[in-house]
This record gives C-alpha cells, sequence and structure tokens, in this order.
C-alpha cells in the first residue's frame, strides 16, 4: 500500500470522526441547562429567549427540545405533545451521551403518563433505566425507579412495584438527596402496609420519612407524613395519634376532610362525641375525595355515641355495602392478573418451543451433510407433521384445563359470598333475637319487632335469589330435583339449599326462625319425599347428589 493511499484512510477517519454528532456549544442552552434543577422557572426564560429555536444547528436544537420540555415538567406545564422530545431523542440515539439520551427517554416516560398512556410510559422508562445504569446521575435514576414504581402501584402489582421503590431509595441515598429520598420511604411504608408486612416495618419506614422531610426542609411532605402515621396508629395510640393527625389538620388545609374522618374515630375512642361530631360534619359536604367507607364507619360510631342506634345501623349497613363491591372489585382485579399471568406463562412456553425449534434446524442443517436430501427431506415432514398434530392436542388440552380451572375458582368464590352474605343475615338475625327477648317498652313492641325484622330477616324474595344462585352454583341440580320429586316445597329447597352451602343446623334454625326439632322433623318429611333410606344421612346424600360441581 502506498503512502498515499495510508494517508487517504487516515484523513478519511479523521473526517468520519469529526462528523459524529456531538453536544451543544450554544452559551444560552448551556446556561440553562446549569440551573435547571435548582431554579427551574430561571432555565425556562432563558430557553424562550432564544428565538426560533428550529433555526438553530441540529446539535444545539436538540439539546434546547430536551432541556425545554425539561423546564416545562419541573414546572408542571401542561405539556400536550411529545414532538420535542422525540426530537431529542432521535438525535440523542445517534451519539454516545447516554446520559442525555437516558433524560430524554425519562421525560417520554412521564409526558406518556400524563396523556395516561402507561405502555407507552413504561416503555420509555425501562429503555431509559438501561441508558442511565451507565452514568452517574443518581437522582435521575431514582426518579426513573420512581415512576416506574408507580406504573406497577396502579396494576396492582405490589411487588414489583416495591422492588422498584427500593431501587430509588438506593439511588437517593447514594445522591444524598433527602428530599426524594423521603417520598421514596413514604410509598414503601403504604405498600408495606398493603402487602401485610410487620407493623414495625411500616412504622419504621413512616418515620424515616418524617426525620428525611424534615431535615430536608420540605415542610408540606414533612407534614403530610406525621398525618399518615397518625392514620397508622389511630387504632393503637389516641392521644399520639390526636396530636399528629392535627398537625396535619392545620397545615394542610386541602387534606381536612381525609384528616378529620380519623379524627373523628380517635375523638370517638377518647369519649369526646361533641369532637368527634364535629370533625365527622367536615367530611360531609366533601365526601368524594375521601373514603365513602371510613366516613360510613366514623357515622356509625358518632352516631351511637349520641345514643342514635337507628342512625348508626344506617351506617353500618351502608359500610358494609361499600366494603362489598370493594371485595367483588378486588377478587375481578385478582381475575384479571391470574389471566394476565397465565398470558405470560403461555409467551414464555412459546419462547422455549421456539428455541428448542431453533436447536432442531442446527441440528437438520448437520444432518444434511450425513444423508442424502431426498431421505432427510421426507424424515422430516414426517417429523414435522406429527409434531404439529401432538402440539395441536397439547394445545388443545391445555386450553380444556385452563377453561375448567377458571370455571371451579368462579363457582368456589360464587359460593364463598353466598355463604358470607348468609352469615351476615345470621348475625342480624341472632342480634334481632336477643333485642326481641329483652325489649321491655311493649307500647313500641311491635313496631320495634316489625322494623327490625325489615333489616334482620331474609324475606321470601331473598330466600328466591339464594335457591336460584344455588341452583346456578350447582348447574341446575335444584330445578331438576324440583321437577322429579315434585311435592317438594319451597321451604325444601330451601333447607337443601343450605346444606348445599355447608350451613349447620344450628345456624339453619336461627336464618328460618324455627327450632332444631321442628328442623330435625323436616328433615325426615323430606328424606320420605324424595325416597331416602332412613339410616342414611340427608347431608351426605345432598353433597353426593346435588351439591357437585360439573
Amino acid at each position: 500500500m502506498s503512502l498515499r493511499n495510508i494517508i487517504f484512510i487516515l484523513l478519511n477517519c479523521f473526517a468520519f470522526a469529526a462528523c459524529k454528532p456531538g453536544y451543544t456549544d450554544n452559551k444560552i442552552i448551556l446556561q440553562a441547562e446549569s440551573v435547571l434543577l435548582s431554579k427551574p422557572d430561571s432555565a425556562y426564560r432563558l430557553l424562550c429567549s432564544i428565538k426560533n429555536p428550529e433555526k438553530l444547528a441540529e446539535a444545539d436544537y436538540a439539546a434546547w427540545c430536551l432541556h425545554y420540555t425539561h423546564a416545562q415538567y419541573k414546572l408542571y406545564m401542561d405539556i400536550k405533545s411529545d414532538s420535542l422530545i422525540k426530537i431529542a431523542i432521535d438525535y440523542f440515539d445517534k451519539t454516545e451521551l447516554v446520559g442525555y439520551t437516558g433524560t430524554a427517554y425519562y421525560l417520554a416516560g412521564c409526558i406518556a403518563q400524563m396523556h395516561q398512556d402507561n405502555k407507552r410510559a413504561m416503555s420509555a422508562y425501562k429503555r431509559a433505566a438501561d441508558l442511565l445504569e451507565k452514568t452517574d446521575k443518581e437522582d435521575l435514576k431514582g426518579l426513573n425507579y420512581y415512576m416506574i414504581g408507580h406504573i406497577y402501584f396502579q396494576d396492582n402489582l405490589y411487588n414489583q412495584s416495591l422492588n422498584y421503590y427500593k431501587k430509588s431509595a438506593n439511588c437517593f441515598t447514594h445522591s444524598g438527596n433527602k428530599r426524594y429520598l423521603a417520598y421514596s420511604y413514604r410509598v414503601m411504608s403504604d405498600l408495606y402496609t398493603t402487602l401485610n408486612y410487620p407493623f414495625k416495618d411500616v412504622l419504621n419506614s413512616i418515620d424515616l420519612a418524617i426525620k428525611l422531610s424534615k431535615e430536608a426542609g420540605d415542610s408540606t411532605n414533612y407534614y403530610k407524613n406525621i398525618s399518615r402515621k397518625g392514620e397508622l396508629i389511630f387504632k393503637t395510640d389516641y392521644q399520639e395519634s390526636k396530636r399528629l393527625l392535627l398537625q396535619g389538620y392545620h397545615f394542610i388545609p386541602e387534606n381536612r376532610c381525609e384528616f378529620a374522618v380519623f379524627l373523628s374515630l380517635v375523638y370517638y375512642q377518647l369519649n369526646m362525641i361533641d369532637s368527634a361530631r364535629y370533625y365527622l360534619n367536615i367530611t360531609l359536604p366533601d365526601s368524594m375525595s375521601v373514603n365513602k367507607s371510613m366516613i360510613c364507619l366514623a357515622g356509625a360510631y358518632v352516631a351511637r355515641g349520641e345514643g342514635n342506634h337507628d342512625q348508626a345501623f344506617h351506617y353500618l349497613e351502608k359500610a358494609h355495602v361499600l366494603n362489598d363491591s370493594s371485595f367483588q372489585r378486588s377478587t375481578r382485579n385478582q381475575l384479571y392478573r391470574i389471566d394476565k399471568q397465565y398470558d405470560l406463562t403461555e409467551k414464555q412456553k412459546e419462547n422455549s418451543q421456539l428455541k428448542i425449534a431453533n436447536q432442531q434446524k442446527v441440528i437438520i442443517i448437520t444432518g444434511l451433510i450425513l444423508i442424502t436430501l431426498a431421505i432427510f427431506y421426507i424424515l422430516l415432514l414426517l417429523r414435522s407433521r406429527h409434531k404439529h398434530i401432538q402440539a395441536k392436542l397439547e394445545l388443545e388440552n391445555q386450553r380444556l384445563e385452563f377453561e375448567n380451572e377458571t370455571k371451579r375458582l368462579e363457582n368456589e368464590q360464587k359460593r364463598n359470598l353466598l355463604v358470607a352474605k348468609l352469615k351476615n343475615k345470621i348475625e342480624n338475625t341472632l342480634q334481632f333475637n336477643r333485642l326481641k327477648m329483652g325489649f321491655q317498652d311493649t307500647g313500641k313492641h311491635d313496631e320495634f319487632i316489625k322494623e327490625i325484622a325489615r333489616q334482620a330477616i331474609i324475606s321470601e324474595n331473598e330466600w328466591k335469589y339464594y335457591t336460584d344462585e344455588v341452583n346456578h352454583l350447582f348447574d341446575n341440580k335444584i330445578n331438576e330435583l324440583k321437577v322429579k320429586i315434585t311435592e317438594l316445597t319451597p321451604l325444601d329447597l330451601i333447607v337443601i339449599s343450605l346444606i348445599c352451602l355447608d350451613i349447620d343446623i344450628t345456624n339453619a334454625c336461627s336464618l328460618l326462625d324455627m327450632s332444631s326439632n321442628t328442623m330435625y322433623t323436616r328433615r325426615v318429611r323430606l328424606k320420605n319425599k324424595m325416597g331416602i333410606a332412613k339410616e342414611v344421612d340427608l347431608e351426605k346424600w345432598v353433597k353426593q347428589n346435588v351439591a357437585v360441581y360439573a
């Protein structure tokens, strides 16, 4: 190779290196970047002072788009479009400036989350995490992990959420940012509560959040944290809970309704009914922003303390309805997560099958060297066809197993809900019987008994609902029995339904307001109607012939 050619190649290499995308040297943009984190409003004004930024050089315009979007986000502005941050991503993706590239992806995730597009936000955050891992931007890494944890929390994936909040806390610990670290410990405390961690872990996290927010001078977060601690201990230390909640109540006006609910409960426990009523009345006009079941619970306690038992019963009944609907929503969310986990498992199986297929292709290529193409093609065709049929059968079996398991779980949940409702009615009925026996005011006796009976005793229409639900739960077995044995009365069907739900004789007597002797007599008559021998146990016969899942 001649000297001229060597020089030509070297010049080309230097020219290529010189053309590689770099960072801006615009003084205004660099000045805005230097104050962006501490004074975002000043950075925003500096960036706005540049007229026609789109006419800047490519590197300058990309840096301007990045910092302008970051300043908007820091100032809580409404960012309607992600077009500017996309310009920054397109440019920095071509460079080795991984810190700025990671920042651009982080901001893209924030904007997507502002627009409630969690799927796109998660993709951007995960890309940012990979890039920022190569940098020393600990605060930015921590914020990125924090946002990932928040998305997992919204999807009720609490363990994954906790894992990322812990990662954010590690980053803030390394950077020494006590203000951000306090927020991480606060949400970790909430997750420990949700995941039923030991109470000492919950308190330890909230105490750390209180300490760090105070040291950081973040007064708003400090009072939110001590108020949260007051909520956590309101069942155990009434005086300390009251002290902490009052501080938050006076310092954070926008959250007063939330604090007032717990203050009402605490003052009730301290036997200060007037104060409890005062704080309860504060929550009622703004009940939309507060847990409604908590308001109903506080209302029940206050009404009980004032001697208004009818109102207390009304509040308790309303709280029960709200909790029941919350339980159903939780059940639906749990089924959704089971389906989601199943989909993930199926994808993993498909990936495994693809890996196996790739390995087989390598074996096939090697085999082509050893045997003739014709023979190998025939063998491969037969093998492929056999595997295809086998895979179809296996997938069909898996689908049938999943459908059966899903149906079993749904029936079991329906059965548990029915039993829970019946047990609630049993408790109401027992309480009604005790009140009926001990009530002394003869003038209002009939009116009182009638009203309590209306609220506590199961009506005929309700019994029709329970027998229909049991019939549906066990694949129309109750109706088939009724058609087969026409002598069965509605009360006979109720007795059979209670046996199907594992309600024992004592509780069944309470629900039907009959004595045990009457119940045993009815069961004997029922066996005679159905042609069951005397020595055969009725409960065992019903569970073998009626209470059977398909």
